[in-house]
């Protein structure tokens, strides 16, 4: 049988970031409950959010 996923991507706002990390926290496992997998973050300029990439098992 073949894995089948769905991927969610989605942009962290910058004021977001500069919190410690409890609001990230939160979101991830809020994420995590839905069945969201974490596989990358990615921020390739100061100036633009931090881009999570997830997937999850497609029901």
């Amino acid at each position: 049988m073949n894995t089948q996923w769905e991927y969610k991507v989605i942009d962290l706002p910058i004021d977001l970031l500069g919190r410690p990390g409890e609001r990230i926290q939160q979101t991830l496992n809020e994420l995590g409950s839905e069945g969201w997998e974490l596989v990358t973050a990615l921020r390739c300029n100061p100036a633009e959010p931090t881009r999570l990439y997830l997937k999850r098992r497609k029901a």
